[in-house]
């Protein structure tokens, strides 16, 4: 047994059974385990949680920072929004947890979104701005990424269907303005 195949089969078993049916007795019961193979790798649901929510920013941020190489900044937060989005559409397990655990009981200490937020600020900031600019992107970033949970959570997980092109656009310019996007993402 290998950890990230605990991590991935319990994301698959939460997103089925939700946050609170998913019990240890399930995971070693799809992973073929017995309870003590399972624990002797985590101590308890806690850790396998905080390992999922570090795997899912990992995935997140991978999948991001392949997107970096847009041309202007305008350009830049049109594409990381919409890799974003088309990123937790496809990885509808990790969006889910992600919703499941903000606020949640089960972490023994906060998901760390906090650190995904300051790598997505990295990519659209230059160091020549200032501590006030960067703390109020940090603020907008995190409203977007609650905007961006809740816009999938309705879309995705309860009905069914990503996003269409034109409503990406409207989510990036109500947060990032109505700027003249690149010409290919316009259709």
């Amino acid at each position: 047994m290998d950890r990230k195949e605990v991590i991935k089969i319990t994301l698959e078993l939460m997103k089925e059974k939700k946050l609170e049916k998913t019990t240890i007795g399930e995971i070693v019961k799809r992973l073929d385990l017995s309870p003590g193979s399972l624990y002797y790798h985590f101590k308890n649901k806690s850790e396998i949680y905080k390992e999922m929510a570090d795997y899912s920013l990992e995935e997140i941020t991978r999948n991001l920072n392949e997107v970096r190489t847009a041309e202007s900044n305008k350009n830049k937060l049109f594409i990381l929004t919409r890799a974003l989005i088309k990123f937790l559409e496809e990885r509808e397990e990790i969006l889910f947890f992600l919703i499941s655990m903000k606020g949640s009981c089960y972490l023994e200490e906060e998901i760390k979104s906090q650190d995904f937020l300051i790598n997505f600020k990295n990519i659209l900031l230059t160091e020549q701005q200032d501590v006030n600019h960067k703390k109020r992107m940090l603020l907008k970033l995190n409203m977007f990424l609650g905007s961006i949970y809740e816009v999938l959570y309705d879309s995705k997980l309860v009905n069914g269907r990503n996003l269409a092109e034109y409503e990406i656009r409207d989510i990036h310019a109500s947060f990032w303005g109505n700027e003249i996007l690149d010409t290919k993402y316009n259709n």
